[in-house]
């Protein structure tokens, strides 16, 4: 199932379209991506709205540099995009995400 194209955005990696939306909910942003055309297998993952890093508060904010940092890492650890099936959770990514870029 597609994302909503309303709340949905998109993206190319790797010469690959992808739709993504960011919610936020309680504590927690909650990203959602998967292929814009032909949508399989969808990836979720989490942020906590504050990272600490070096002892910089740093207010996290989903961009297109972000999701694409997150399909370049799901992918590393084994999401296809391109099958069906049940949700590819890689939880929260704080910790893996480089903010500078």
């Amino acid at each position: 199932m597609a994302l909503p194209k309303k709340t949905s955005r998109i993206i190319t990696v790797n010469n690959i379209e992808y739709s993504w939306m960011a919610s936020g909910n309680d504590d927690i942003i909650h990203l959602i991506v998967c292929l814009n055309e032909n949508p399989g297998q969808k990836l979720h993952a989490s942020f906590d709205y504050v990272n600490v890093i070096e002892n910089v508060v740093i207010e996290v904010q989903i961009t297109p540099s972000i999701v694409k940092q997150v399909i370049e890492y799901a992918i590393d650890e084994g999401w296809n995009p391109y099958i069906k099936g049940k949700g590819f959770n890689i939880g929260i990514m704080n910790n893996f995400i480089n903010y500078t870029t």
